[in-house]
């Protein structure tokens, strides 16, 4: 089949390999210039799950890997701190390993993929353009909050322990993270309705010998599938960030992107015509809980979260994650989710 992509991000480079190993005619359309495209977010994800996806496309993780976390360190309101332990979560030059999917591959950069896209020059077009989704139909449910992040290198060693380090802001309103990565660089950003940003330039206050190497805008979509609807459009099917696979609680989206891709390989292996209808409902089963935590994230956004009146929706959603544990990549526990919670 000919196929077209929309985005050379995770979901793009990932299902374009894919699709062309099975012997497809593929092409990737990209908006950035290829001198400049870049692998956006702060590159942590979960080791479990990755290794598994990297095996797929015949690449060593391991080759990949920036920094093993062991901690996660959380600052909340009131002077309060938790600690998570950490069970695979790590940085990766996610950036390399995008590129390396795309070496072989038919990239068309610098094109802006818009409703004069040639789509009927293709079988299908697969939307993976995530936060922009350029050619499916906007959702009136969407739900997005603005941030930024740097690439920094030389932070002061005396003011942080060069290990994940999110403060969470009172009414789960954003948050700040701090992720390292390798030869002294890391992340640093932050996500807030409220465009206040707390963290970024205290951080830069604490750490005088950073150096800011580059300045990313990237709001963050925190509408999971089930508010993401519709999923296709003719032609048109939305894979990973584009139809709302993205954590709500946290804001990632690479490894519920892949989850998103394998879905979308597994429904277009069984048969010639696509079943969209099978995607859609197996697209929602998956992410069936994504909505839960979304729900306690607007309630507690709103000041409306009671740990009594919604006890049964947030044993769900622990439950959920507890289940899911290793594609975190961090310790699910129930105590600490629920100071966390009551915290913020």
């Amino acid at each position: 089949m000919k196929i077209a992509i929309a985005g050379a991000g995770v979901a793009g480079s990932y299902l374009g390999f894919m699709l062309q190993k099975e012997g497809h005619d593929v092409t990737i359309f990209e908006s950035s210039k290829q001198e400049t495209h870049w692998a956006v977010c702060a590159w942590g994800a979960s080791r479990n799950i990755l290794e598994k996806f990297s095996k797929d496309v015949g690449l060593n993780f391991n080759e990949y890997i920036f920094h093993v976390g062991k901690k996660l360190r959380m600052e909340l309101p009131n002077n309060k701190e938790e600690y998570l332990e950490l069970i695979g979560l790590v940085t990766y030059n996610k950036q390399k390993w995008e590129h390396d999917l795309l070496k072989d591959l038919t990239v068309n950069y610098n094109f802006k993929c818009s409703s004069n896209f040639p789509f009927m020059d293709y079988d299908y077009v697969l939307d993976c353009t995530g936060l922009h989704r350029s050619l499916l139909p906007k959702s009136t449910t969407d739900f997005i909050i603005p941030a930024y992040e740097y690439l920094i290198e030389n932070p002061d060693k005396t003011s942080n322990d060069n290990e994940f380090y999110v403060i969470g802001y009172k009414g789960a309103r954003g948050y700040f993270w701090y992720f390292p990565i390798d030869k002294g660089r890391a992340f640093v950003g932050a996500g807030d309705i409220d465009r206040k940003y707390y963290g970024i330039k205290e951080f830069f206050h604490n750490n005088p010998s950073a150096k800011i190497i580059k300045k990313i805008g990237r709001p963050i979509r925190l509408a999971p599938p089930k508010r993401m609807e519709p999923f296709f459009n003719k032609n048109v099917i939305g894979v990973g960030e584009s139809i709302g696979c993205v954590f709500p609680m946290l804001g990632e989206g690479i490894i519920p992107s892949l989850l998103c891709c394998e879905i979308f390989l597994n429904v277009f292996d069984k048969s010639k015509n696509f079943d969209f209808k099978l995607y859609r409902n197996l697209v929602l089963k998956k992410f069936n809980y994504y909505d839960d935590v979304y729900k306690i994230v607007r309630l507690k956004m709103e000041g409306k979260l009671s740990t009594i009146k919604h006890f049964p929706l947030m044993m769900k959603m622990y439950s959920s994650m507890k289940k899911d544990e290793k594609r975190f990549g961090f310790e699910i526990n129930l105590d600490k989710m629920n100071r966390l919670v009551n915290a913020l």
